[in-house]
């Protein structure tokens, strides 16, 4: 990890999957089997969704930050 980007993109997916797992438990287990738990489902899917992008965040800097290498060399 080279840059602050990239640091803080890791950091906050990774909380944010925690948070999903933690919310989507919840939505699950919710004790109201009808129509119960929908605020808990709402933030598991959006914390899912940071999750996403500070992913996408993360792979996306790297792409062709490859070393070239010349064929004189």
């Amino acid at each position: 990890m080279k840059s602050l980007k990239d640091i803080l993109a890791v950091v906050v997916g990774i909380l944010a999957v925690i948070g999903a797992i933690y919310y989507f438990y919840r939505f699950v287990t919710h004790p109201d089997v009808v129509g119960g738990g929908h605020t808990e489902g709402w933030i598991a899917l959006g914390l899912a969704a940071v999750a996403f992008v500070c992913g996408l965040i993360y792979f996306l800097g790297h792409v062709n930050k490859e070393e070239e290498i010349h064929i004189t060399q």
